[in-house]
């Protein structure tokens, strides 16, 4: 897999030569579960301490309904997945234990291509993902209509930071 960073109508806004390979991923194998939606990639060019990295953070239910959040990716009902966009002011909705994941659910504007970009907010120490866009939920037929859902999900809770953790630790 190639990873362009800073990509923008085609090339990376860095240069021609800022491209570089994933030479190893570790990630979740959930079947299709969207709480557990999360992989990293490991470079074989390491590109944080010249770019910058984001940190992770475990979603708290206390920040529901606050309008702190991020969205970002690259959708490809914006020519055509070559230009990224980005959506803040997203406030979550809920969020759904599953095991040690966390399906966040929230409004924010995500489509087709934008999978794996980051749900992330502002700390005094910078930014932190709180989850990775994974898809949508659609629940109908509640009882009388009661209770349909038509949401976006970000995977994220201890496993995503775990997750993170142990490429920290285990690629230098």
């Amino acid at each position: 897999m190639l990873f362009v960073p800073a990509y923008w109508d085609g090339a990376s806004i860095f240069g021609a030569g800022a491209s570089f390979y994933v030479s190893d991923y570790r990630g979740w194998n959930t079947g299709g579960g969207t709480a557990y939606d999360s992989c990293v990639l490991r470079l074989h060019e390491p590109l944080g301490n010249q770019l910058g990295w984001m940190g992770t953070r475990t979603y708290d239910g206390a920040w529901e309904g606050g309008n702190y959040w991020v969205l970002t990716g690259y959708p490809g009902a914006i020519a055509g997945a070559n230009r990224p966009a980005y959506q803040s002011g997203v406030s979550v909705l809920d969020d759904d234990e599953d095991g040690d994941a966390q399906q966040i659910e929230h409004h924010g504007d995500s489509s087709p291509g934008e999978s794996g970009g980051p749900m992330f907010g502002f700390w005094n120490d910078g930014p932190h993902a709180i989850g990775t866009t994974s898809g949508g939920e659609t629940i109908s037929g509640g009882f009388l209509g009661i209770g349909d859902e038509d949401n976006n999900i970000a995977a994220g809770g201890n496993a995503m930071v775990d997750l993170v953790k142990w490429a920290l630790a285990n690629w230098p």
